[in-house]
């Protein structure tokens, strides 16, 4: 099977956003190129996603521990349903100038 880039019009927004779309649309592949250099953490991979699962605290102690101003991909988070509250407080936090 052969893939071809399509480029895409997309406008980022300043602040954190969630990116929804059907499955190989290319949204992993979009937020990669936009940041190359990003904290990624995919959730496909078994062992970060067991991991994080068995304690979803440790999702906030791995983001505090990244670089000030880094970039935050969290690809697949729907196959963990905890975390989004736990991204909603990051967000909240980042949004009030007071993430760590």
């Amino acid at each position: 099977m052969d893939f071809k880039y399509v480029k895409r019009v997309f406008i980022e927004p300043e602040q954190s956003y969630f990116l929804f779309g059907p499955r190989g649309t290319g949204k992993s592949t979009l937020v990669e190129k936009i940041h190359p250099d990003a904290l990624s953490i995919d959730l496909r991979q078994a062992d970060i996603r067991y991991r994080l699962t068995a304690n979803p605290d440790y999702l906030l102690e791995f983001v505090s521990a990244k670089p000030e101003g880094k970039t935050i991909i969290i690809d697949e988070i729907q196959k963990v349903p905890d975390f989004l509250p736990i991204v909603h407080k990051l967000i909240e936090k980042k949004r009030n100038g007071s993430l760590f």
